[in-house]
């Protein structure tokens, strides 16, 4: 197969993340997908690239953020309160998707193919500065997304399925973050955890203490 025919294969897969559907709502009341998700998540790397005060690679950061969720488009959306709730959907989530990202890979041509596995195995064990910080950008664009529908109505969170602990993460400091020690990350993440007891207390939810 020439390589233009693999690339035009690939692009077609990538649609099937466009289609995936999350928990979370939108300002406005759909659902978000994906590619909106991707989206953000890659804004969110190129804005608080600039005041990191580590050496990174700004480029693989990117393009991590882009690869991260891509395994999705085969398998779906497992949400992070359905793998808190349940351990053996984790598992299955990580053995769905590893076989996925190796199904996309056939897609591609060299040297391609093998670049795209690897920053998706790179982010995926979580063992470098770059795929630490993106994996913490991702738990911190969800939940900030978490905080849009309706401008702040996140009573909608128990209606997801273990939306209960929406609740709990909403309001968690994560433990990568205090790893990575850069500041503009507390700060988004402090940032957040405001909003969302502003929001909690707003909709009469009662956040607990820190």
């Amino acid at each position: 197969m020439k390589r233009i025919d693999k690339i035009i294969n690939f692009m077609r897969a990538l649609e099937e993340v466009c289609v995936v559907k999350r928990d979370l709502l939108l300002y406005e009341g759909s659902t978000e997908n994906d590619a909106m998700h991707i989206f953000k998540l890659s804004f969110l790397v190129m804005l608080i690239a600039p005041y990191l005060k580590q050496k990174v690679d700004y480029t693989k950061m990117l393009e991590m953020a882009l690869v991260h969720d891509i395994a999705e488009g085969k398998v779906g959306d497992y949400t992070a309160a359905n793998q808190i709730a349940n351990p053996a959907i984790k598992e299955e989530k990580k053995n769905k998707e590893a076989a996925a990202i190796k199904e996309l890979k056939k897609l591609l041509p060299s040297p391609l193919n093998k670049k795209i596995y690897s920053l998706y195995q790179e982010y995926e064990h979580k063992k470098t500065i770059e795929a630490k910080i993106v994996s913490a950008l991702d738990k911190l664009e969800a939940n900030l997304q978490a905080n849009q529908y309706k401008d702040g109505d996140v009573r909608y969170w128990g209606l997801c399925e273990n939306g209960g602990e929406y609740y709990k993460m909403a309001l968690q400091k994560k433990p990568l973050i205090k790893e990575i020690d850069e500041p503009i990350l507390k700060d988004l993440e402090n940032a957040i955890i405001a909003l969302s007891k502003e929001n909690m207390k707003r909709c009469a939810l009662h956040p607990q203490k820190d």
